[in-house]
């Protein structure tokens, strides 16, 4: 399979399905034993991993599945699927911000001297259309702008 993405495999919670990193939404439990959202995947642990779809964290939260997947009990918030979405969003505009400053954004839809573009969508997000040239931030970015697609707005 040579167009099989390589590298480590994540279960998620709620389906069992193994995939990517950058297709799940992480979790980490913090030193207080509260589940919090690890958008920058930088939090110690393991982590726990969600398919992004609306409803996926409160579903995961009733079944208890976040204690399950920690091994241990945990402290789940009842907004924590409006923090998730929020902390997402404030990553992602953090990524974009880092992006212009790093030259990355370009004004139209090429770029000028013919620099492949990675050209992410993001206008139902509030971003408007991001035309960047290629980069690891730049297909970070596109990846978490993807699963915050996926995800939906929440209520919380």
């Amino acid at each position: 399979m040579p167009d099989a993405p390589q590298g480590p495999r994540r279960r998620c919670l709620l389906t069992g399905a193994r995939t990517m990193p950058d297709r799940l939404l992480r979790f980490a439990v913090d030193t207080t034993g509260a589940v919090v959202p690890d958008p920058a995947r930088r939090m110690p642990g393991r982590g726990l991993w969600l398919m992004p779809a609306p409803g996926a964290v409160a579903t995961a939260a009733a079944k208890g599945l976040f204690a399950r997947g920690a091994k241990r009990k945990v402290r789940v918030a009842d907004d924590l699927a409006g923090r998730t979405w929020q902390a997402w969003i404030a990553h992602a505009a953090a990524q974009v911000t880092a992006a212009r400053r790093a030259g990355l954004v370009l004004a139209g839809t090429a770029a000028a001297d013919g620099t492949d573009v990675l050209a992410a969508d993001a206008a139902a997000l509030g971003f408007g259309r991001l035309v960047l040239r290629p980069s690891p931030l730049a297909r970070r970015l596109a990846a978490d702008l993807a699963l915050l697609a996926a995800l939906g707005p929440m209520d919380g």
